[in-house]
C-alpha cells in the first residue's frame, strides 16, 4: 500500500477517544493511521512494546500527529516518555510534525515558569510534561496548536495537511523542473532538499552534506578497524632485513596519500568559486565523491598494515605505521562535519547583520610521535643488522 502513514503519538488510556477519533479521521482522509492500539499496527514479535513504537516511527512514519495532553506518561531507559521519544525520532528523521497541547496544560505551562517547584499535581502527572513543551517550542521550533477535543485537532489536521499537499506539488515541479536526473539518482533526500529551497547558503550547505553522505558510506570499514576485524593477511614479512624496506614503502605511500588530499583541497576551492559567483554544484559532488574514495583507500591501507604478517617480535612497526595513518583518517572523518559548524555559524551569523571570512581549508597535521617512533625502531634494526 502507498497510502501517507500517519503515527499518532500520544499516551493511550487517558486519550483513548480522541484517538479512536483521530484513527476514524485518518481513514476516512484515504491514509493510513498508525495507533499502537489497533491490530494494523506493525510489529516485530522479538521487540516489546516500546521498541516497536520506536521502530515505527523510524521506519513507516510520514508525518506524526503529536498529541500532549496532561500525562507525560511513563519514563523509559533512556529517561523520556514513550511519546517523547517519539517525537525526538521524527524530529531526527526529518518527518512533518504536527503538534497539539490541552489548553489547561499550556495555561499551567506559565504558572510552572514562574515557580518551578509549585505543585501542579492536580493538573499535569509529571512536571517533566512542562520541560518537553518548552523543548518541543523552544529548543526544537515546532509550531503547536492548542486544543480542547478531538474536534479541534481533526479540524486543524484538514487545513494542515492541504498545505502540506500544495507544499508538495510545488517542490515536485522544482524537483521535475529543475533538479537533473543524475541529482536525483544520487543525492539523498537531504542533498535534494538543499537544491530545491536554495537559501543564501545553499551551496556550502550542499558541499557539507555530500561530504558528510560520501564518507559515512565508509562507516562499516572505518568500524573493522576500529573494532579489529581484519582480513586474512595478504602479506608476510618473513626476513627481518625487509622490514626498514617495508616501512618506508608504506610510508611513502601514506605520503602520496596526502599529496591527493592537498590537490583535491585545491580543486574544491575551485568548484565553490569566487565570493558572488554561483558554485559548480555537480563539481562539488565530484569532490565529494572522490574525498569519500580516498578516504575508503587510506582505511584499507591501515586494514592491510594491521592485517600483514610479522614476526611478533616486530609488531611495534604495525602499531606505528597504523596509528600514523589513522591520525590521518580521523582528521578525514571529522572535517565534513566541522566545517558544517562553521557554515551553520557563519549562515546565523549573516541573519543577525554579522560577517565573517569562512575558511574551508582542509588542514592534516601529522602523528609526530608515531613518525618519530617509527625512525627509532627503523634505526634500531638497522644497527641490529648492521651488527
Amino acid at each position: 500500500m502507498n497510502n501517507l502513514n500517519i503515527f499518532v503519538s500520544s499516551t493511550c488510556y487517558d486519550l483513548s477517544q480522541l484517538r479512536a477519533n483521530l484513527h476514524d479521521f485518518i481513514t476516512k482522509s484515504g491514509h493510513n493511521p498508525v495507533l499502537s492500539e489497533y491490530d494494523n499496527f506493525p510489529i516485530s514479535p522479538e521487540l516489546n512494546s516500546i521498541e516497536n513504537c520506536i521502530k515505527n516511527v523510524k521506519e513507516n512514519a510520514d508525518i506524526l500527529v503529536l498529541i500532549v495532553g496532561n500525562r507525560y506518561g511513563s519514563i523509559i531507559e533512556n529517561g523520556k516518555s514513550i511519546t517523547n521519544t517519539e517525537f525526538l525520532m521524527a524530529k531526527q528523521k526529518g518527518i512533518p510534525i504536527f503538534c497539539f497541547i490541552d489548553k489547561n496544560t499550556l495555561n499551567a505551562l506559565n504558572f510552572w515558569k514562574n515557580n518551578k517547584d509549585a505543585d501542579f499535581s492536580h493538573i499535569v502527572d509529571n512536571k517533566e510534561i512542562f520541560e518537553f513543551i518548552t523543548d518541543i517550542r523552544e529548543n526544537k521550533k515546532i509550531w503547536t496548536f492548542p486544543f480542547e477535543q478531538s474536534q479541534d485537532i481533526i479540524l486543524t489536521l484538514k487545513i494542515q495537511l492541504s498545505h502540506l499537499f500544495k507544499s508538495s506539488l510545488k517542490v515536485k515541479n522544482i524537483l521535475d523542473r529543475d533538479i537533473s536526473d543524475f541529482f536525483k539518482l544520487n543525492l539523498s533526500e537531504k542533498c535534494l532538499k538543499i537544491l530545491i529551497e536554495k537559501n543564501s547558503f545553499f551551496e556550502l550547505e550542499f558541499l557539507y552534506q555530500t561530504l558528510i553522505d560520501e564518507i559515512e558510506k565508509k562507516e562499516f570499514l572505518k568500524n573493522d578497524i576500529e573494532y579489529s576485524i581484519l582480513i586474512e593477511p595478504k602479506h608476510f614479512i618473513k626476513d627481518h632485513f625487509d622490514l626498514p624496506a617495508w616501512a618506508s614503502s608504506r610510508t611513502f605511500s601514506h605520503s602520496n596519500t596526502i599529496t591527493n588530499l592537498i590537490g583535491l583541497s585545491d580543486m574544491l576551492q575551485k568548484f565553490i568559486g569566487e565570493p558572488g559567483k554561483p558554485s559548480d554544484i555537480k563539481g562539488l559532488y565530484y569532490a565529494s565523491v572522490k574525498y569519500s574514495q580516498i578516504y575508503e583507500q587510506l582505511l584499507n591501507w591501515i586494514i592491510d598494515i594491521k592485517s600483514t604478517y610479522i614476526d611478533p617480535e616486530f609488531e611495534d612497526f604495525k602499531v606505528c605505521l597504523s596509528d600514523i595513518a589513522r591520525h590521518t583518517a580521523e582528521e578525514l572523518w571529522n572535517y565534513p562535519f566541522e566545517i558544517r559548524e562553521k557554515i551553520i555559524k557563519s549562515k546565523n551569523e549573516e541573519l543577525s547583520g554579522n560577517s565573517n571570512i569562512l575558511d574551508l581549508n582542509l588542514t592534516l597535521t601529522a602523528n609526530d610521535e608515531a613518525h618519530k617512533k617509527l625512525n627509532l625502531l627503523i634505526k634500531k634494526l638497522e644497527t641490529k643488522f648492521s651488527s
